[in-house]
């Protein structure tokens, strides 16, 4: 007895470009903030690497700091690249109530481990952090 499988052609999915910059929007502003990143690689003996990142940009955070070069979000997965002298890093990551991350990444030069991601402050906290330490000056006093 033969057996008949029957497939059905695949069309292009077609990206309206308005929905897909909302899309991007909400997520950047989920993700904004200052995070606590921890990589552990597991081709380099199990080197682990701690540092504070912002995210989207320092410019979004109004705080100094390294930021991947591209990111794209797609509900809870995250997809981050950084790139640096000599070669790049992409990180694969899951947002999980929009305080940590977790996922893996691959770099250039073959290295591979884990990444996860502790949010530490909110891009709203870290502004209102900023403006209480301005000088505040009152009006109609010399």
């Amino acid at each position: 007895m033969g057996s008949v499988l029957f497939f059905s052609t695949a069309g292009a999915l077609e990206v309206d470009p308005a929905i897909e910059a909302k899309r991007l929007e909400a997520g950047l502003a989920r993700l904004c903030g200052v995070w606590e990143w921890t990589v552990h690689s597991h081709t380099l003996n199990h080197r682990e690497a701690k540092s504070k990142i912002v995210l989207p940009s320092a410019d979004a955070t109004g705080v100094a700091g390294p930021s991947p070069s591209e990111i794209r979000i797609y509900g809870d997965a995250v997809y981050f690249r950084w790139i640096y002298t000599g070669g790049y890093q992409e990180d694969s990551m899951l947002l999980t109530g929009n305080k940590r991350l977790e996922g893996t990444f691959r770099s250039s030069t073959g290295a591979v481990g884990a990444v996860n991601g502790k949010r530490l402050s909110s891009c709203e906290q870290t502004k209102a952090e900023a403006g209480k330490s301005e000088p505040v000056e009152a009006e109609g006093k010399p």
